[in-house]
């Protein structure tokens, strides 16, 4: 079967990773399309909650080679992270095949993708589809009355979509957090607290957190590193669990564990009975479209920063793939030029037939 397009280089994912990654093979005058299963660019972003706010300040928000826009210290909304994003795809005339989303991906001679657009043949592919694609609801939440509101934090917008009553906001992470306190002026709001997290402010002694992270090396650090290690975990960012509870109201309860028609338990045998509850329970990686051995009996990539057994093939942008940073939008161009040399060098090495 003929393909409908033929390229060298194949990323999979039209985000800042796959941009990035379009970016250095640009510079390197590597043929390539990146297939953006959205249909715009930054459309990702646009989808998050109305408040959404990075937790990076401005400067530190960029990808290669176009300094983000406005005042560099504040930290940007989501719109516009996903207007930076459109923006850059047309500064520097990336390929990008949008509306286009994979459905499977083989290997036989050459990777082929099977999408809703038709067929692509490549070479090398890079899978750049995030850093979490599935959001996750744990099991118990099917057992919950159909006259309980349930929404993942990935389909929150504003405090106007959610009825008026209790809500349960499962999930004290940076989202739950964050909509916790978006929802607390118009909501009685409960936040159930699992894994106690560090936390740090948003600013430190004067500068952005993320600027220490930066000139200590700690961010682009490998986790395999003594600076890495320091750097290993999940961390809350910007309002502490207990600014919530005194600042704004947020009642907070133990780990969620059960769930019963109307009621919900805690792991101190509470309970309650909101008028909604919002998941902020994350999100699952899902790489069962990928028919090609690079995948360990859980479904994740076997990898050594992001490359793969498999020749030609590569994974970028996943959380901790080598570093904290290389699922920042910043840091991901660490990983993203590392692996475009692999892909110069084996193809240089093809031309001279090495």
């Amino acid at each position: 079967m003929t393909p409908d397009t033929r390229t060298d280089v194949l990323v999979i994912g039209g985000g800042q990773a796959g941009l990035t990654a379009g970016y250095f093979l640009s510079r390197h005058g590597i043929p390539h399309v990146i297939l953006n299963a959205e249909p715009r660019v930054g459309d990702s972003w646009r989808r998050r909650w109305d408040s959404l706010e990075l937790f990076t300040a401005a400067r530190y928000s960029t990808l290669p080679e176009l300094p983000f826009p406005g005042e560099q210290e504040r930290h940007p909304g989501k719109d516009e992270i996903a207007h930076y994003l459109e923006h850059y795809a047309r500064t520097f005339d990336l390929p990008v095949h949008n509306d286009v989303k994979v459905q499977s991906l083989d290997h036989d001679g050459v990777y082929r993708a099977e999408t809703t657009a038709g067929s692509y043949e490549a070479e090398h592919v890079i899978v750049a589809t995030g850093a979490y694609q599935r959001p996750h609801v744990p099991a118990f939440a099917r057992r919950l009355s159909e006259g309980i509101a349930q929404l993942h934090s990935a389909d929150y917008r504003n405090p106007a979509q959610v009825a008026s009553g209790d809500v349960l906001v499962v999930g004290s992470a940076n989202s739950g957090a964050q909509i916790a306190q978006d929802l607390a002026p118009t909501h009685r709001v409960y936040l159930s607290r699992g894994k106690r997290l560090p936390r740090l402010p948003r600013r430190l002694l004067g500068h952005p957190l993320h600027w220490w992270g930066d000139h200590l090396g700690l961010i682009a650090a490998p986790l395999d590193s003594w600076r890495g290690r320091t750097q290993r975990g999940d961390l809350l960012i910007g309002t502490s669990l207990r600014q919530l509870s005194r600042r704004h109201g947020v009642t907070l309860l133990p780990r969620t564990v059960e769930a019963e028609r109307r009621t919900v338990r805690f792991e101190d045998e509470r309970t309650l009975e909101p008028e909604t509850v919002l998941w902020a329970t994350g999100f699952r990686s899902d790489y069962s479209w990928i028919h090609v051995p690079v995948l360990d009996d859980r479904g994740v990539p076997m990898h050594q920063r992001g490359v793969t057994s498999a020749p030609g093939f590569y994974f970028l942008g996943m959380h901790n793939q080598h570093s904290r940073g290389s699922s920042l939008i910043a840091w991901v161009r660490h990983d993203a030029r590392y692996i475009v040399e692999r892909i110069a060098g084996a193809r240089k090495g093809a031309a001279r037939g090495w």
